[in-house]
């Protein structure tokens, strides 16, 4: 099994104050929603900007410590971590991905250029939007091609992730979406359930209607670069680095009794 990895680093732009709450237990946990554009070059080599919406939590200690502080429009790092959250609603299994912070620092605005979106938000431009993911594959990849001819593979991806809980050390699976463009695509079109996988992307959100008519959201990771571990001297695999391209405590103690919720704020 390939080494669970699971990072992520964004710097972007606060579209409102930090929302703070408790969990029935006492848990603190803040709600930071960050909004920047991501530089991307297309095939003809066209710099495009793709803004992104994400929604943060941090908790504990640091939660309480700033809440109060930060405003409306700060630009913020965040040092964190993807987060598989799976319950049930009205008998139907439901499932998001979350950031869940580790670090956050505010940062110097000064030279930095802000856009407002058609909701008045301030959105960062040239903003930091990168996850680094290592794990296994839940499934072949699913490769197809749209009316246009482009290669497009969506992939599985668990993440497995060891800590201390109850005075014990636990291991927790992450499962994570991954969707690659073009060439890169089609590389990962001959990988196979079970093997390791290295990706280096960018988090994006999805959503849609459901046939019921529900809004019902997707967090993925847009891969822009995929490498094979090989595990060892024994054992053989290959790597696709790819250019950019659009294409004590147990701190989770409680939050079981907190189910997220359904809607993004944005």
């Amino acid at each position: 099994m390939a080494r669970g990895l699971n990072r992520v680093y964004l710097i972007g732009s606060l579209t409102s104050r930090p929302d703070m709450r408790y969990t029935p237990g006492g848990l603190a946990i803040l709600e930071l929603n960050l909004a920047g554009q991501d530089t991307l070059w297309d095939e003809s080599g066209q710099e495009r900007e793709l803004p992104w919406y994400h929604r943060v939590r941090l908790l504990g200690r640091q939660a309480e410590m700033w809440g109060d502080v930060l405003e409306r429009g700060q630009l913020l790092f965040v040092e964190g971590r993807l987060e598989y959250r799976q319950w049930e609603r009205d008998g139907e299994k439901r499932s998001e991905v979350q950031v869940r912070a580790d670090f956050i620092d505010p940062l110097d605005a000064r030279g930095r250029e802000t856009q407002e979106d058609a909701k008045s938000q301030p959105r960062l431009r040239h903003a930091l939007n990168q996850v680094v993911l290592m794990g296994n594959l839940t499934r072949d990849p699913e490769l197809r091609y749209t009316p246009q001819g482009t290669a497009v593979a969506r992939l599985g991806l668990a993440v497995n992730e060891r800590r201390r809980g109850g005075g014990a050390e636990e291991e927790k699976t992450h499962f994570i979406e991954v969707q690659a463009w073009r060439d890169l695509a089609e590389w990962a079109g001959e990988l196979r359930k079970g093997d390791g996988l290295l990706v280096i992307g960018r988090l994006v959100n999805d959503s849609w209607t459901s046939s019921s008519g529900e809004r019902r959201f997707q967090t993925r990771v847009e891969a822009l670069r995929l490498e094979r571990p090989t595990r060892g001297p024994a054992q053989t695999g290959g790597s696709r680095p790819q250019p950019v391209q659009t294409g004590g405590v147990d701190i989770d103690e409680g939050l079981e009794d907190f189910p997220p919720e359904e809607d993004l704020p944005f």
